[in-house]
């Protein structure tokens, strides 16, 4: 789950980690009140709220040196809506800013803390080329690109660290703060089940760093344990079907594709999706059921996947183990009359309840088409939709 800026830099704050002045405002009279009571002589940064990258480059980011060009920055940003490389064709609607003290800096670095899969451990990640995609910096200098592990038992390791910011060139005034934003970086990781926190860039004004970005995604999975976290969700941000499935207690990605895939566990969507496009198709999204479906769960993911633009036909993939297959039919084939649903729908189904599972099936008026694996499904569905594959 990812949040606001501001609230990244509120975290922050509360973690003692270094932030420039600063104050959301959601509307015209929020910005001119805080320019009144917080920045009485001008010089602030007008920065877009919405969860995308790039906002720089796609001019949501404006420098303003008194009230009336805070306000008039302010007017052309509320409204507008913001399309970077990561927001997507639909872009984002910024419907809030953030006015903040303008600082100057002498240098600016990328620094990040996330989770290596692979390694098992939270890594940092830092560079000297901060204020770029890392993505870019890596792919053209990869050199530039430092990596310190991290033992989630022990924390940070203060002679790795001190390696890291001789690395960085951090001089002997500002190498101790830098460490300490590590380790304040390491506890709110931890305390708040991060997936990832991000500063870029990570200045230095008046020998102190300063984090003159924030970003911190939280992992869904540990939601149920971090009500706090909870309260900064920001549900416009967020792709309404994905929100809505999520709200239903189900996990729905979309892909962009024409085929919607209907499965029963991570793993069985994941081959699903592999399997269409191995036949030729494009999966449309992810949409795993989770474990206890039923009639009334399955009912309302059909219902929910239809909605999803550019959706050509639907593949049903589900293997019951404890769930009820019948029920998952039930409700599926139940949604198709309710909806009058006309593109092809087909249906591998086998397990725990499948003989009425295919009965449901067979006895539904719907463009519906039984199938005995994942494969001939997907080469059932291409042979469908033909052309529009």
């Amino acid at each position: 789950m990812n949040i606001h800026e501001y609230q990244a830099k509120q975290l922050f704050r509360e973690y003692a980690i270094p932030v420039p002045e600063g104050y959301p405002a959601f509307d015209l009279k929020d910005v001119e009140q805080i320019m009144e009571e917080h920045f009485p002589e001008g010089k602030v940064v007008v920065k877009a709220q919405v969860q995308t990258g790039s906002r720089g480059k796609a001019g949501g980011i404006l420098l303003a040196e008194n009230k009336e060009e805070a306000v008039n920055a302010a007017k052309e940003l509320f409204g507008k809506t913001l399309y970077t490389k990561q927001s997507g064709p639909e872009g984002k609607l910024i419907r809030k800013l953030y006015i903040e003290k303008q600082t100057p800096h002498e240098k600016e670095y990328y620094l990040s803390l996330l989770i290596d899969n692979k390694l098992g451990k939270c890594v940092f990640i830092a560079s000297k080329e901060g204020g770029m995609e890392i993505e870019e910096v890596a792919e053209k200098k990869p050199e530039a690109i430092l990596r310190m592990p991290v033992e989630l038992k022990e924390g940070v390791d203060m002679e790795a660290a001190s390696a890291l910011a001789g690395k960085l060139g951090f001089t002997d005034e500002t190498a101790d703060d830098f460490i300490t934003i590590l380790k304040q970086m390491f506890q709110l990781f931890v305390e708040r089940d991060c997936s990832l926190v991000e500063v870029n860039p990570l200045s230095v004004c008046n020998e102190k760093p300063i984090c003159l970005d924030a970003k911190v995604s939280f992992d869904s999975g540990a939601l149920f344990r971090q009500p706090l976290n909870m309260e900064l969700r920001d549900i416009l941000e967020e792709n309404p079907l994905e929100a809505e499935a999520s709200d239903e207690g189900m996990s729905y990605v979309s892909l962009g594709g024409n085929i919607g895939c209907i499965c029963n566990g991570a793993g069985l969507g994941m081959s699903t999706m592999d399997t269409i496009n191995y036949t030729g198709g494009k999966p449309a999204n992810f949409l795993d059921l989770g474990g206890s479906v039923d009639d009334v769960r399955a009912n309302k993911a059909f219902k929910l996947l239809i909605r999803e633009k550019g959706i050509k036909g639907v593949i049903i993939n589900i293997f019951g183990g404890i769930a009820r297959t019948n029920l998952i039919a039930k409700g599926i084939t139940e949604a198709i009359m309710e909806t009058g649903y006309q593109g092809p729908v087909v249906c591998r189904i086998e397990g725990n309840g499948d003989a009425e599972a295919h009965e449901y099936i067979a006895n539904c008026k719907g463009n519906i088409y039984p199938a005995s694996s994942c494969i001939e499904a997907c080469e059932k569905m291409r042979e469908l939709l033909k052309e529009d594959c």
